[in-house]
């Protein structure tokens, strides 16, 4: 169960962080291979390597695992700062634990702990997973507003550069017109949906000199 700081994130947080990775994919239950190990970030849903290609207008993670936990890499997290988590290199990439790790042993009295859940961690890191931090911010004052990021070119274009527009406001808005754009193209998460086109009536002919 999500603490209720975490069930104040957005729909796509929340889900990046309830997922459990990696399992076979409901939707492809005959295909090899079919561990859910990407998330569309627009519908909040985990994706296997046979639900891509995705519409090009959603944002779909990668997951991996490292260290036998989900990891994301920090390059491809465009819509949340990273800053202050501790992170790790796979593949030459920087990557986050994606939730709260559980295996060494806590003490508040440790000199660098984790913010959240007391973890001890290397010096100039505040959390050890993506869960921790916005667990802690949304248990603050400022609460996630100061780490969750939009577009810019839809900021810009929604606020006139200068507003002051919650970001997570503005990052639901943005997801619900992609998936309008993403339903009127007929692609989705659960598939290719194909419209059917209305009989167009032929042109009148012109009469004849």
């Amino acid at each position: 169960m999500q603490s209720p700081a975490v069930r104040g994130a957005p729909q796509w947080l929340r889900g990046l962080l309830s997922e459990e990775f990696f399992d076979s994919c409901g939707a492809h239950p005959g295909e090899r291979k079919n561990d859910k190990n990407h998330f569309c970030v627009d519908c909040a849903a985990a994706l296997c390597r046979h639900c891509l290609p995705h519409d090009a207008s959603h944002g779909v993670l990668q997951i991996w695992k490292y260290a036998s936990c989900f990891v994301v890499r920090v390059d491809d997290l465009k819509l949340f700062d990273c800053n202050g988590i501790q992170s790790h290199t796979l593949s030459d990439h920087e990557v986050v634990f994606l939730n709260e790790r559980t295996a060494r042993k806590r003490s508040a009295s440790v000199e660098n702990p984790c913010a959240a859940c007391a973890r001890p961690l290397p010096s100039g890191h505040d959390y050890c997973s993506l869960f921790c931090k916005v667990k802690h911010l949304g248990e603050s004052d400022q609460g996630l507003r100061r780490a969750l990021r939009v577009n810019r070119r839809s900021a810009a274009a929604a606020g006139g550069g200068g507003g002051g527009e919650d970001p997570a406001v503005a990052e639901a808005s943005q997801s619900g017109k992609r998936r309008a754009s993403s339903s009127e193209s007929g692609r989705s998460c659960g598939g290719t949906l194909r419209k059917r086109s209305r009989k167009q009536p032929a042109p009148a002919r012109s009469p004849s000199c």
